[in-house]
């Protein structure tokens, strides 16, 4: 994983609202992982011990009611949006001076750091970050609000490694951006700043819209995730670094710097980065193109120049011998050889006549002119001869046009860069075949929110009551196991068409539809994973029972040897081959039961509730155990020969 940025100790000392944190909301402050213009954010960890993110209001601001309604707006802003690549808020205090805000912890780079310590990332990367932080940005509109300060340091890149930022691997782990500060959004109705000539924001991603108008909206916001796309290409802002007023400028003149990105992608940039909104693409039309891109393609420099045969050689070589020799008068030119052209037959042209030498102009009395030297060659190195044209004339190849030509013109070469003319015999320009849609990598799926206290609460629920009645605990194990595989097929089959610009509820229908075959499927996989892990859960139970016999004298209850086995048998199905679809369909049940707090705690109660039911039961039942709806079966105590 790339490193975050260093953890600084702050000793609680320094600020008493962290001592009253630790003290009086069981946040133990770990150190500042960073700040901003009002706030100051804290690496912490809250009484479960789950890392969580602070932030506090500066001391200067703290007491000031306007800062914290600001505070106020951002988590109302941000509690409207429900999204996994939205850093989820869990606590929040905001009628005190002591305000804070409690959020989930991201590990990993923003992209600002990320790029500015590897390069831009590979174009595949680009891709997969647009297209999630897009359909993002559409669902924070649906919820009627603003963002007003997209950026690289608004965003994180959760567990991002190195290998991950310095190329692209196809098998790998995609990269999964996660928005982390609403600081300035607003309602989609309050869409006029607050006072004439007031721009919040960062000058690189803003709008040049914004400057003319005392509005911000939806477009503004799609400004600025493609001009944070053309960062995260390129390594650079994309319309320069500096004073403001000359970035807004160079947006509105359109001066875009997307060089070294592939050629369609620059063109995405620039028709997404137009000054006037009216030009721009909708929304929909440039997740759809960016899904679509041809990132293998870039621009052609453009042909070789060919001089043609005759004096060119000859003109080549007087120069040469020119620029290293010396007269006293003046340069001595050696004669000009011309060749036959393609023709039997010399016709004189402009192209073989002699190259004229230009009179050596002294720069100063005191310049000495030019000394010729002497040619002189050793006995074995024979004067240069020129051989005769024999044979018929070498033919030259037409040039074979591109079947696939650049969307964009080839962009001539600065002066300053054009290399200089050679003799080349002419070839034909590389043929680039681009990649077809067909082998486009998948898009990332983002991962689900974790609910670690919830969910071991449940499969302690679920051990109890293997213990209690094991053929209900093992149906309810399988019935369970299908229907988050196919929570989880359906979610990423979803998420999967959007990322790829597939708007409307088309995707929700095809999911609904695949549901009960998702559902029949996921029932026999869950049953295959589970019948060796039964089979171990058995064997380990039956052999604690009769170890406990042989060693006490006397039979435990049965609910020991059944509570055993089922144990072993749901963690073994937990974390064995095959066990990450249903991992993440139950992480993402339990986040639909359980969005917040309230309801987690709601959850939480109602899972405790039941669980000191069942076990309940089981001691007014003296640990015997039900074997229902298999009654007729033999049970343990007619197999068990210890027992006896």
């Amino acid at each position: 994983m790339s490193a975050p940025r260093p953890v600084r100790r702050h000793p609680g000392s320094r600020d008493p609202r962290l001592v009253a944190l630790a003290e009086e909301s069981g946040y133990e402050i770990q150190g500042r992982i960073g700040a901003g213009g009002m706030g100051i954010v804290y690496r912490a960890t809250d009484a479960d011990g789950q890392d969580v993110a602070i932030k506090l209001l500066r001391h200067e601001i703290s007491d000031d009611p306007r800062a914290r309604a600001r505070l106020a707006r951002e988590v109302g802003a941000q509690r409207l949006v429900r999204n996994a690549n939205i850093v989820r808020i869990l606590d929040a205090e905001l009628e005190s001076a002591d305000a804070f805000v409690v959020t989930e912890f991201i590990p990993g780079p923003t992209l600002e750091d990320a790029v500015r310590d590897h390069g831009g990332l590979h174009p595949e990367a680009v891709r997969e970050v647009g297209l999630v932080l897009g359909e993002t940005l559409r669902d924070i509109h649906g919820a009627g609000v603003i963002h007003r300060d997209l950026k690289p340091s608004n965003v994180m890149l959760r567990g991002a490694t190195d290998a991950d930022l310095m190329g692209f691997d196809p098998d790998g782990d995609r990269l999964d951006p996660v928005i982390i500060d609403f600081g300035i959004a607003i309602a989609a109705e309050e869409s006029r700043l607050t006072s004439t000539g007031l721009v919040m924001g960062t000058a690189a991603y803003l709008d040049p819209e914004v400057i003319r108008t005392d509005h911000t909206g939806e477009a503004g916001d799609w400004w600025a995730w493609a001009a944070l796309l053309a960062f995260a290409a390129t390594g650079r802002e994309p319309f320069g670094s500096g004073r403001a007023d000359l970035v807004f400028l160079r947006a509105e003149r359109g001066e875009i710097d997307v060089e070294g990105t592939p050629s369609e992608l620059a063109a995405w940039l620039r028709s997404a980065l137009r000054a006037n909104p009216a030009e721009r693409p909708i929304p929909e039309e440039l997740l759809e193109r960016l899904a679509e891109l041809d990132l293998s393609r870039y621009d052609d420099p453009g042909q070789t120049e060919v001089l043609t045969t005759g004096t060119g050689a000859a003109a080549g070589a007087a120069a040469g011998a020119a620029a290293t020799s010396r007269a006293d008068d003046a340069t001595q030119v050696l004669p000009t050889i011309t060749t036959p052209s393609q023709d039997s037959t010399p016709t004189p042209g402009p192209t073989d006549q002699p190259t004229e030498a230009l009179p050596h102009i002294p720069e100063g009395p005191g310049e000495a002119p030019t000394e010729a030297l002497p040619i002189t060659r050793t006995p074995e190195e024979p004067a240069t001869e020129v051989l005769p044209v024999t044979g018929p004339p070498t033919a030259v190849l037409p040039v074979i046009p591109d079947p696939q030509p650049a969307p964009m013109p080839p962009q001539p070469m600065p002066p300053r860069q054009m290399p200089a003319p050679q003799q080349a015999i002419p070839q034909p320009p590389p043929h680039i075949v681009p990649a077809p849609p067909q082998q486009m990598y998948p898009p990332p799926v983002p991962a689900p929110p974790r609910r670690p206290g919830l969910m071991w609460t449940g499969h302690l629920l679920l051990v109890a009551l293997g213990a209690l009645a094991p053929y209900v605990a093992l149906g309810m194990m399988l019935l369970l196991g299908a229907i988050s595989r196919t929570w989880e097929g359906g979610h990423r089959a979803v998420a999967g068409a959007r990322m790829r610009g597939v708007t409307g509820s088309g995707p929700q229908w095809q999911a609904g539809l695949l549901s009960p075959l998702r559902f029949a499927w996921g029932l026999v996989v869950t049953a295959l994973q589970v019948i060796l892990p039964l089979l171990l859960g058995l064997l380990v139970g039956i052999a604690t029972d009769a170890a406990w016999t042989l060693l006490a004298g006397a039979p435990p209850p049965e609910a020991v040897a059944f509570g055993i086995a089922i144990a072993v048998t749901l963690l073994i199905t937990w974390v064995g081959l095959g066990s990450r679809a249903t991992r993440d369909g139950a992480h993402r049940m339990i986040d639909a039961a359980a969005p917040d707090l309230l309801w987690s705690a709601v959850v939480l109660v109602l899972l405790l509730l039941l669980l000191g039911a069942v076990a309940f039961t089981i001691l007014a039942r003296g640990g015997a155990v039900d074997y229902f709806p298999f009654s007729q079966l033999p049970r343990l105590t007619d197999i068990a020969l210890w027992r006896r």
